[in-house]
């Protein structure tokens, strides 16, 4: 029997977005090509895009979508045994980040109050955030991390704002929407910096492996 609590919580979704091309990641060695950053193993030997996407998984709060575009195929083989739906971009090669972004809110189903979106490239952000932002969200209102001072991923955005984020521009950054409202933006200071660290680059890849064991 499933309790009236479980039955009336809010449920948001969450966007996960490892789409990208990787063109900053650079070649190792004698490999041919660029590296794909969301494939490049994490500390478990799992991938990074299976590191990440786990915890919003794992989290049970609604339905997670993975976007795909380069490597699809890797991707989605990746994460095939979580409790998620991977998404293809058609768009990855030509589309910014946006693109992927649009995909995902529109393969959302009914009835959420808000969706979670998450870079695929971002392995340190504490599985505690997730839970955190949720329990800060309210309705008509986005909810990101903040950590000194710094605003960070994932990003909570609410229902209400997912139409102005699809018809924003092809060449529009994600994060116009957020700032379009700042009296809408609840920011949750967090204990640590891991929502602020992405993986561009061979060098932050490295660095980022070479820290102190995080989430």
């Amino acid at each position: 029997m499933v309790s009236g609590a479980l039955v009336n919580r809010p449920r948001f979704g969450a966007i996960i977005l490892a789409a990208g091309l990787s063109t900053r990641m650079g070649t190792r060695g004698h490999r041919p090509g660029v590296e794909n950053k969301v494939l490049l193993p994490w500390r478990d030997g799992t991938p990074i895009v299976r590191h990440v996407a786990s915890k919003f998984a794992g989290a049970a709060l609604g339905p997670v979508l993975v976007v795909s575009g380069r490597d699809a195929a890797q991707v989605h083989s990746a994460v095939a045994d979580l409790d998620l739906t991977c998404v293809h971009n058609p768009d990855f090669a030509t589309g910014e980040i946006l693109s992927s972004v649009k995909v995902g809110l529109r393969a959302l189903p009914a009835g959420l109050v808000a969706s979670f979106i998450q870079p695929a490239d971002m392995p340190c952000v504490p599985a505690e955030v997730i839970g955190q932002l949720a329990a800060a969200h309210e309705s008509g209102w986005n909810v990101a991390p903040q950590f000194g001072g710094r605003r960070g991923h994932p990003v909570l955005l609410d229902r209400a704002y997912w139409r102005a984020m699809l018809d924003l521009p092809a060449a529009a950054k994600p994060r116009a929407v957020i700032e379009a409202a700042p009296e809408r933006l609840r920011l949750v200071d967090v204990a640590d910096e891991g929502v602020l660290l992405d993986i561009d680059t061979r060098e932050a890849y490295e660095r980022v492996m070479g820290m102190a064991s995080r989430d």
